[in-house]
């Protein structure tokens, strides 16, 4: 049997759920480090400053063994966070993210408790790493893998003792602080639909030198990631009704308010194409819009009913049609990725010097280089990026001519949709270099066993965008109106009717390549001093002080084409940017202090209370106060209680102060008369044919949507193009954490029931002032009174504010989305943990090996946000679909667990794993309880992995992740919506990986 030391380090270190521990808790690994002295001294834990023998943590801290992060078999730490019970998705390995600064492609974030990235603190060894977002948040493809040795996770505030950004809570990642030899470790994988394949190879290499007065490490990583493609999956391959408009290759045609005569459609479509008559509006105007079949006839589409529709008969059709009466988006072709390849490389090196006896130099540096590239669908060019078509080009078909010459206003431009295919997918590749460097000294005051230690950092993270697949407008305008259809500007000129493909010459005319540019600075510098006061009957009184300076500075530089003197893009396909920078730079003093309070009393033998408090200047907002008072109870010695409550803060970042005010697309959802998603001035959606129909059509008129067409208008898209930047006036965020758990250890001596502990935390994290944007998907609906927040459907209502329709189409145009302290969260819930280990022999005798069970589990009970100040609250727990803010993840399950199987025998160890997600119910039906909107079943996943020690210190590892292959769940009423941050898009995975030590 082990010993039970390694239960006991859990347990004084652990008592949030650890959902990865499980897997590799009892297997065995190769040798690495020698192992340190039993008399280590004085230890510090994350989440206090404070060193002292046998610390045993306050705040709920989850403890993550190295072999655990290898049994996930993934690439990236990233997704072995994800997975566990206390964390919610966010951007990483399943999706590439883009936004409109084009900052998250590849990258990979952790997000506690589904309050975001930039609310978790990351640090390596307790110091701050430099940010690869805008927003202050760090990207984990910068962790030196293969040095972890643990990673530490503290659920709640913890900026008394870190700072700015810690209102989430902590993840430290622990590296081994000292390594003599070589290690060489190589891994691959790929997925049962043969995509998405991995490779990784490294060596870490350490010595002592100077008589061992020194030490030095390095270690090197490579990354391969391959991308993995929807249209290999069955379950992205779908055909989605389309009562509306559709943006094809073929071209589409709007009139707006500019409407043509039935008359003069009839004329074409029963006279020429013998089609049945259509029948127009009180005015005898058709209200639907014309696409163009390949051969440039037309077909139509009012209300429902399609005619003279002539493409479409094989599978790879981009529209089609299964009846005369529908119409349907064809995905089964399309080459989207749900996850972004990544090339890799990464580079550590760490140096450990004892200058005297009691002063010790140190330094490290790290470097990674990395490059993504991210694929999407071709260029769109529809709702504010539509074309405008002179009735001059000489393309226009003499049918379609006639009817555009049966309008008003005869001469004028026409609305023009196309899906660009022409011009291949877009690709944004993202190339990453971020490096970081540190240096300082420690050692002893010279005043009992007070210690002392001073460092300074510098670092710099650089990030380029390049975009391609893009389309010129003002190249694409010059063709559309060009008297020779554009054969004076390249070969053969620009036939836009009709999926017609161009010269090279005229393809090379169009499309567009763009770079944007980031530049990220930190500098750090921080003092610090600890060690033991007096002594009081119960114990030590011990302290720690220290101040520090942190400057942060932030630069973007966009493409000219994206950013124009105007103020406007040339760009078709990518996001309107523009240039900004700023910095911020802090000032703070911290001082921490534990006192023993109680000692060997009767249900006492100890009680620690541990008193923190931060006083940070930051240049933008001015001073602010951080504090936390925590305790540590040990009733008797198999139950421990534990807990506090935690004052902590989140300072704006230089992103969130200077980013520039820029374009990006938002999905808003498709309407139907079921659910609330949708334009609802569009006549399919809830909002036109609910009870309040008369209002809400009323109010689109008041906000810009044409008399004309009020009684026809669709938006035709699921997406709008929303206006987000920055808000140097924003302040900072507020959070209060409180907490309470026990620790309950087994009373039994039986070596079958002496290894079992049960633990538990109950948190609750208060945030008020939370900077973020307005979903404007939530922002319309507001308007339009979902959840009575616009009970008068008053044109003047804040939401309805933000909406700026065309005055010609009636579609959104740049509706805003402020950056704004607006928020309000709660977020409340209990975290679980079984652990049960013991050797079989204890049954069957011999030496069959030795079992543990680890079950993981976190209860959610709220999740509730406050858009504004007295506007309605909604609890979003138990639902999905809403989420704080972009990336942060829309999934809160109540339930969430990870259990663990693991038998292990003489360096061999087989594990089964089980991942748990709750069904929840569409965040829509919270706020409008009548919706229908569908929302997700109980999700189950297996996985499967086993380590086998061979001869000559080699072990091999091998495992399958999601073993019975099980899909994703649907989100939502629309096909192919898959919640890639929280749930497996990529199906069966296999993985095998060897590591050899010299």
């Amino acid at each position: 049997m082990k010993s039970r030391t390694p239960i006991r380090l859990f347990l004084t270190g652990t008592c949030a759920p650890c959902a990865l521990l499980a897997t590799g808790a009892l297997a065995q690994s190769l040798p690495e480090a020698p192992p340190e002295p039993e008399n280590v001294g004085s230890i510090v834990v994350t989440g206090s400053r404070i060193a002292r023998p046998d610390y045993e943590a306050n705040s709920p801290i989850v403890s993550i063994g190295n072999e655990a992060l290898e049994d996930s078999g993934r690439l990236t730490v990233e997704k072995a966070l994800s997975q566990m019970p206390q964390f919610t998705g966010a951007f990483g390995e399943s999706n590439g993210g883009s936004t409109s600064t084009g900052l998250n492609g590849g990258q990979a974030y952790a997000s506690l408790r589904g309050l975001g990235a930039k609310r978790t603190l990351l640090l390596v060894d307790g110091r701050r790493l430099q940010p690869s977002n805008p927003d202050g948040s760090v990207d984990l493809n910068t962790i030196p893998e293969a040095l972890i040795e643990s990673v530490e996770v503290i659920t709640g505030g913890a900026s008394t003792t870190y700072g700015s950004d810690a209102t989430a809570g902590v993840v430290n990642f622990r590296l081994k602080r000292s390594f003599d030899g070589i290690e060489m470790h190589g891994q691959i994988g790929t997925s049962d639909y043969k995509d998405g394949e991995s490779y990784r190879i490294g060596a870490v290499a350490g010595s002592e030198f100077a008589d061992g007065r020194g030490s030095a490490v390095m270690s090197f990583d490579y990354t391969k990631r391959s991308r993995a493609y929807q249209y290999n999956r069955d379950y992205y391959r779908y055909r989605s009704t389309v009562a509306g408009l559709a943006t094809i290759p073929q071209g589409t045609a709007l009139f707006g308010s500019n409407l043509p005569s039935i008359d003069a459609v009839n004329d074409v479509f029963q006279g020429t194409y013998g089609t049945p008559a259509l029948t127009g509006n009180a005015a005898g105007q058709y209200t639907g819009w014309m696409g163009f079949n390949t051969d440039q006839s037309l077909f139509t589409n009012v209300g429902v009913p399609v005619y003279n529709f002539r493409d479409g008969d094989s599978d790879e059709a981009y529209l089609v049609t299964t009846s005369p009466t529908n119409q349907q988006l064809n995905f089964g072709y399309t080459g989207g990725s749900i996850q972004s390849d990544l090339d890799r490389y990464s580079f550590y090196g760490k140096l450990n010097y004892e200058l005297t006896d009691s002063i010790r130099a140190f330094a490290d540096f790290s470097m990674t280089d990395y490059t993504s590239v991210g694929r999407a669908n071709p260029t769109l060019a529809s709702n504010v990026y539509g074309l405008s078509v002179p009735v001059s080009n000489p393309f226009i078909s003499s049918e379609f001519a006639s009817i555009l010459a049966s309008r008003p206003d005869p001469e004028a431009d026409f609305t023009f949709y196309k899906a660009f295919n022409i011009l291949g997918p877009r690709y944004q590749r993202y190339h990453y270099n971020v490096w970081q460097g540190t240096a300082g000294l420690a050692g002893d005051v010279g005043v009992k066993d007070w210690t002392w230690e001073v460092y300074g950092a510098l670092s710099k993270a650089k990030f380029e965008n390049e975009q391609t697949g893009g389309a010129s407008a003002s190249a694409l305008r010059d063709l559309l109106y060009s008297p020779s259809g554009g054969s004076d500007l390249c070969e053969g000129g620009f036939n836009p009717f009709g999926n017609l493909t161009p010269s090279q010459d005229c393809i090379d005319f169009i499309s567009r390549r763009t770079l944007n540019t980031n530049t990220l600075k930190q500098r750090t510098v921080e003092g610090s001093m600890q060690g033991g006061l007096f002594e009081m009957p119960a114990g030590q009184v011990r302290f720690a002080v220290g101040a520090d300076y942190r400057y942060n500075a932030y630069t973007f530089e966009p493409d000219n084409q994206l950013s124009q003197a105007d103020g406007t893009s040339d760009i078709l396909g990518y996001s309107v940017l523009r240039s900004a920078s700023g910095s911020v730079s802090t000032k703070e003093f911290f001082a921490e202090l534990f006192v023993p309070i109680l000692r060997d009393l009767p249900a006492i033998q100890e009680f620690n209370l541990d008193l923190g408090y931060r006083y940070s200047d930051y240049s933008s907002v001015g001073g602010v106060h951080t504090y936390k008072a925590d305790f540590d109870w040990r009733v008797i010695d198999n139950v421990r209680l534990r807990g506090g409550y935690n004052r902590a803060i989140r300072a704006p970042s230089v992103g969130e102060l200077y980013a520039p005010v820029s374009t990006g697309s938002v999905g808003i959802g498709t309407p139907s008369p079921s659910n609330t998603n949708g334009d609802p001035c569009d006549v399919r959606s809830s909002y036109r044919q609910g009870a309040a129909g008369d209002d809400v059509r009323d109010l689109c008129l008041a906000q810009g949507v044409p008399a004309s067409i009020i009684d026809s208008y669709q938006l035709g898209t699921a997406q709008v193009f929303a206006l987000t930047g920055g808000n140097p006036d924003l302040q900072e965020e507020k959070a209060d954490t409180l907490s309470f758990g026990a620790v309950l250890t087994s009373p039994f001596v039986s070596p079958m029931l002496s290894n079992m502990s049960l633990s538990f935390d109950w948190y609750q994290i208060k945030m008020k002032e939370a900077i973020g944007p307005l979903s404007i998907a939530q922002g319309i609906q507001f308007c339009f009174n979902s959840g009575g927040n616009n009970p008068n459907f008053d044109p003047q209502n804040y939401y309805c504010s933000l909406i700026e329709r065309s005055s010609d189409s009636g579609v959104p145009v740049n509706p805003v989305q402020p950056l704004l302290n607006l928020g309000t969260f709660n977020v409340k819930g209990i975290d679980v943990q079984f652990d049960w280990n013991f050797g079989l022999d204890t049954i069957f005798g011999g030496d069959p090996g030795e079992i543990a069970i680890n079950v993981a589990g976190s209860y959610l009970d709220t999740f509730s946000i406050q858009a504004l100040p007295g506007a309605p609250t909604y609890d979003y727990a138990g639902s999905i679909g809403t989420g704080i803010e972009s990336g942060a993840g829309t999934a809160h399950p109540r339930w969430k667990s990870v259990s663990a199987f693991t038998w292990s025998k003489d360096g061999y160890s087989l594990g089964l794993r089980w991942r748990h997600i709750s069904s929840m119910i569409a965040s829509n039906r919270v706020v409008s309880p009548t919706s229908t909107t569908r929302g997700v079943s109980a999700y189950d996943v297996f996985d499967l992995n086993a380590r086998a020690q061979l001869p000559a210190e080699t072990e091999l590892r091998i495992g399958i992740t999601n073993l019975f292959n099980r899909h994703p769940p649907q989100v939502g009423d629309s096909e192919g919506n898959y919640d890639a941050q929280n749930y497996d898009v990529i199906g069966r995975y296999f993985n095998a990986s060897i590591t050899k030590r010299f």
